[in-house]
Order: structure tokens, then C-alpha cells, then sequence
């Protein structure tokens, strides 16, 4: 199991991503917050194979285009999330925090 945390920033709606694998190249994805848009989102991606998110050019994968439907801030950084924790619990990346800083 891979879970991670996202805090989107100036919405403060916090989000935990659970990626639980379920075959050698699948996983079931569960999210909780309180955002209206991200559950939206979550409920057309609760199962995510490899398939659906490699391969693609950017934004047409399985994810993006779930989040293209429901998330109306363009620069919503749960998509992203959502697949970091898909692709580390498949073995296809490493569990490394991704960071946006002002400075």
C-alpha cells in the first residue's frame, strides 16, 4: 500500500491518496477530502492499471482526463498526486516527495 498526502495550497482542502495493488500491474485507488471536484474526480479512477496511466502524452492518460471533466483550477496538483501513488505502488517510480516552494 502507498499512501500520500497533498495539500493543493490557497483551496485547503487536504488530500490522502491510497494506492493498493491488486495485481501485477493494477491498482485500486481510494481518496479522502472534503473537496467536492477531487471526489467527483476519484470516483471514475477507483481502479488504475498500468495501461491507464503510461504511454500517454501529457493530459490524455486516464487520470487527466477524469480531472479534465470535474476539476475546474487548471493548476490542481491532485491529478499528479494520483499518479505518483499509482506508479510507486507498481514499482514504475520511486517514493520521493515532489515539492512546489515560493521562495
Amino acid at each position: 500500500m502507498t499512501k500520500v498526502e497533498i495539500n493543493p495550497g490557497a483551496c485547503g482542502f487536504l488530500v490522502t491518496v491510497t494506492a493498493t495493488k491488486v495485481g501485477p500491474k493494477e491498482t485500486n485507488i481510494t481518496v479522502q477530502t472534503d473537496c467536492e471536484q477531487v471526489n467527483e474526480m476519484a470516483s471514475m479512477i477507483t481502479h488504475l492499471t498500468v495501461q491507464d496511466i503510461l504511454g500517454f502524452p501529457f493530459g490524455e492518460d486516464r487520470v487527466y482526463q477524469a480531472a479534465k471533466r470535474v476539476i475546474r483550477h487548471a493548476s490542481c496538483p491532485v491529478p499528479c498526486g494520483i499518479i505518483k501513488a499509482a506508479e510507486a505502488e507498481l514499482g514504475l517510480a520511486v517514493k520521493q516527495d515532489v515539492l512546489i516552494h515560493f521562495i
